[in-house]
Parts: C-alpha cells; structure tokens; sequence
C-alpha cells in the first residue's frame, strides 16, 4: 500500500502525510483539521523556525482567502497550535 504524498503550502516542498501538519481554517479560527472539510499543510521544517511565523500566516492567508486584517489573530491561533498542540 503506498503513501500518499501532500506538499507544505510554505515552502512547495512534497513530502508523505505523516509527516505534515494538518490544518484548517474553520469559523474564522485556525484549528488542526477535524476531520471534515477542506484543511491544508504545513511541513515541520517549516515550523521548526525555519521558517518566520509571518510568512507561514502569509501563505495561510492566500490558501484560504482570508482578511489581511485578521493576521494578528491568526499568528496567534499558530502559535497556540504549534506549542501546545
């Protein structure tokens, strides 16, 4: 059985699933992906601070098409995802 391999919106690079963080953008939130609907992915060299913070949000914004307004908020919520879990 193979692997299925997704890309990190940040850096374009390809990798298998397991490897990934699955996120989402739900109600205006920023959550790991529940399981329902559209999510997307992030590497862990990317989010390891190799990557700033501000262009992960950068990519989130144009993935999911979200206000520029809200990039403080959604700095946050990565924040949150990414330390705690």
């Amino acid at each position: 059985m193979s692997n299925p391999v997704r890309m990190c919106i940040v850096c374009r690079g390809r990798f298998l699933k397991s490897q990934l963080i699955c996120l989402q953008y739900k109600e205006e939130k920023l959550i790991k992906f529940s399981g329902v609907g559209r999510s997307f992915y992030v590497c862990r060299d990317c989010v390891d601070n190799k990557v700033d913070n501000n262009k992960i949000v950068d990519c989130i914004i144009k993935t999911c098409k979200i206000d520029k307004g809200l990039k403080e908020n959604l700095k946050q919520s990565l924040k949150e995802i990414f330390v705690y879990g």
